[in-house]
């Protein structure tokens, strides 16, 4: 997983324009989602570690990002082993 500084990268999109803050949404059962609120769309930081998100998110392609997103996609990370 690669690291991302969440607080750095929507202060970075806010420059370019975009409507993007750091949020830590409430879930069922007590569990926190830390993520990007980016325009219309949640980036859940889980989501924007992933590796296979690097090269997009180095790009700031979020639209790549929300592209891989299968169906039935939430904000939940996934079950361990679960691909």
């Amino acid at each position: 997983m690669i690291q991302v500084d969440l607080v750095l990268l929507a202060e970075q999109l806010r420059i370019r324009g975009c409507e993007a803050c750091h949020e830590i949404l409430a879930g069922p059962n007590g569990h926190y989602q830390e993520g990007l609120d980016l325009e219309e769309d949640f980036f859940p930081l889980w989501e924007l570690s992933l590796p296979e998100n690097e090269e997009a998110l180095a790009q700031l392609d979020f639209a790549a990002i929300k592209a891989r997103r299968g169906p039935g996609w939430s904000v939940a990370p996934p079950a361990l082993g679960a691909h």
